[in-house]
């Protein structure tokens, strides 16, 4: 019962999409963001302690057009009986995105399976929450859907959302 309450909360959520993060912020305006991440997993360099960094490229609109890096700063297994659950992770970390107009932080949650050679094997998906950043994205709120697999080594992902700005 748990599980369905969560899954119809999850399915009302993606139905109701911008027009609830609209009303979350009146004072802003809010535009429908598109992008595509191109991300490599970095460790030289790598902050995070459990050893999962990525650094990319972003090409979106909204200004969003520059580079990408993610730093996990949690992780923790997914449930057994997950596609390939012994392989599968849930995470959290942020995602610093720097472009000519400034910086915008994302904190990014989702899950990510890290098998290869099964149908599921390199797929991921997360929500996010926009934290403010610098420059034009002073100040700015929102949220995103990020989904895409690992090809050839690197990670591939579309990204939707509401980038709300004042």
């Amino acid at each position: 019962m748990r599980q369905q309450n969560v899954l119809n909360g999850l399915a009302l959520f993606t139905l109701m999409g911008t027009s609830v993060a609209s009303a979350a912020h009146p004072d802003k305006k809010c535009k429908k963001l598109e992008a595509q991440i191109v991300a490599v997993p970095l460790t030289t360099g790598c902050t995070s302690a459990f050893g999962l960094c990525t650094a990319g490229t972003i090409d979106g609109n909204q200004g969003l057009r520059g580079t990408t890096r993610f730093v996990a700063d949690g992780i923790t297994p997914s449930p057994a009986s997950a596609p390939d659950g012994p392989a599968t992770i849930a995470y959290s970390g942020v995602i610093h995105i720097v472009t000519s107009n400034g910086t915008l932080d994302v904190r990014d949650t989702g899950v990510f399976d890290t098998a290869t050679g099964t149908p599921t094997g390199g797929l991921f998906v997360s929500f996010d929450r926009i934290d403010g950043g610098t420059g034009r994205f002073a100040g700015a709120t929102g949220t995103l859907l990020i989904g895409g697999r690992t090809v050839e080594g690197r990670l591939v992902a579309d990204v939707t959302g509401e980038l709300c700005e004042r």
